[in-house]
């Protein structure tokens, strides 16, 4: 099955950076799901919940604003905060 390529940096910190089989993100225009073979994309991202499946978990987090760019199944997201609601 393919995969993702994520990235997920902070100002301070590189908080993951591993495969993902799918990323669900808040953008500014709404809610977003990234599937590997996904179209490259950019977006400004808003303040919202976050979910990552990771070999078939859900992996639930908290993103206020920053970036995300999608290119060949490399997902990075550029954000001010990220929380891992664990």
């Amino acid at each position: 099955m393919a995969k993702l390529q994520l990235t997920i940096v902070m100002p301070t910190e590189k908080v993951f950076e591993g495969e993902a089989d799918r990323v669900m993100v808040r953008t500014t225009e709404g809610e977003v799901a990234i599937l590997p073979r996904h179209i490259d994309y950019a977006a400004a991202l808003g303040d919202g919940d976050a979910r990552i499946t990771v070999d078939g978990e859900v992996r639930r987090a908290h993103i206020r604003g920053g970036m995300m760019h999608v290119e060949k199944d490399r997902v990075r997201i550029l954000t001010t905060d990220f929380m891992w609601q664990e």
